[in-house]
């Protein structure tokens, strides 16, 4: 019986952990990598929701709605590191010439995230973004290795491959993908029940006067949303 990337989950995932680039060559050659690496993405995002709900618990989100809300943040957080794999991708052929199939970039990038499954510590008190920053990196060395092994180059054309899919993947969220940021930012309040207040001046503003201020903000962007209706 053949195995594959999902049977040898944990172990190609502490590999991959570990920077170990025999991990890297198993999750290029066992069959349905892509699918493991997706559940990494997926509980990675839903981890660092899980870590960010303080957000949700100061918006007053009310409990089925935070479940939910945790999800959708999960299911973008997905969507988020598939394109900036396809970013990867196209610097990568750009570059390097790499002719490599998308799902080998994905399927590294995606187990690239398995430190990111600690991101709920990210809620401690003082350590919280020392956490962050830590599990960042380590992420970005796990790609850049990955990269390496998968490409056939050197490390620091690996960490400018990873790098500039980064970047482009940036400028162009920032560009033509800012409707579906718009549309994201939109099926977050939706999901939510309210207009969620995330920066951090609102979110100071919100501790100190309780929901008054938070219903001010639904009502105010109810009535935005009635003229604009009567436009």
């Amino acid at each position: 019986m053949t195995q594959t990337a999902l049977d040898r989950f944990w172990e190609l995932a502490g590999g991959a952990i570990a920077l170990n680039p025999e991990a890297f060559n198993l999750i290029q050659t066992l069959p349905q990598a892509s699918k493991a690496a997706f559940y990494i993405v997926l509980v990675a995002g839903f981890s660092q929701a899980v870590g960010q709900g303080t957000v949700l618990f100061i918006n007053r989100v009310r409990p089925i709605r935070f479940l939910l809300s945790l999800f959708i943040s999960s299911v973008l957080f997905v969507f988020t590191v598939l394109f900036w794999g396809l970013s990867t991708w196209l610097v990568s052929f750009i570059l390097f010439r790499a002719n490599i199939p998308y799902n080998i970039v994905w399927s590294t990038l995606g187990f690239a995230y398995a430190p990111l499954i600690l991101s709920f510590l990210v809620a401690l008190p003082y350590l919280g973004v020392a956490i962050q920053v830590l599990l960042s990196i380590w992420t970005l060395l796990i790609f850049v290795m990955g990269l390496r092994v998968a490409i056939g180059v050197g490390i620091w054309q690996a960490l400018w491959c990873g790098v500039l899919g980064w970047v482009v993947f940036q400028i162009v969220q920032r560009t033509i993908g800012r409707p579906v940021a718009i549309l994201g930012k939109w099926l977050s309040n939706t999901v939510a029940g309210t207009h969620l207040v995330t920066d951090m001046q609102g979110v100071e503003q919100l501790l100190q006067a309780g929901p008054q201020i938070l219903r001010r903000i639904n009502q105010n962007n109810a009535g935005d949303k009635g003229d604009n209706t009567r436009v």
